[in-house]
């Protein structure tokens, strides 16, 4: 069996991202049933959290060397946009 080859960070990231969408399927099914278990409940909220927070984080690095190819101004503005949206969650 040959060796797969390295998933891309874009990779990576999709693969989260349907983690999560899994994850917040299950929290709506957990909705629809009565005597749904609290911590279950939590459990799930604190993982899709977690997974979107690493998708965000991932997404950042990566688009802050995109903006190092920016004109110095341009590269600025999308840094400081960035730890703005990062300083309000």
């Amino acid at each position: 069996m040959k060796p797969r080859a390295p998933k891309s960070p874009q990779q990576k990231m999709i693969d989260r991202l349907s983690r999560a969408e899994g994850q917040i399927r299950a929290l709506k099914q957990q909705l629809e049933v009565e005597g749904r278990d609290c911590r279950d409940f939590v459990a799930q909220i604190k993982a899709a959290r977690s997974a979107l927070k690493a998708v965000n984080e991932e997404f950042i690095i990566l688009h802050l060397g995109d903006c190092q190819k920016l004109p110095l101004g341009e590269r600025e503005k999308q840094i400081a946009d960035a730890v703005r949206l990062l300083a309000t969650d």
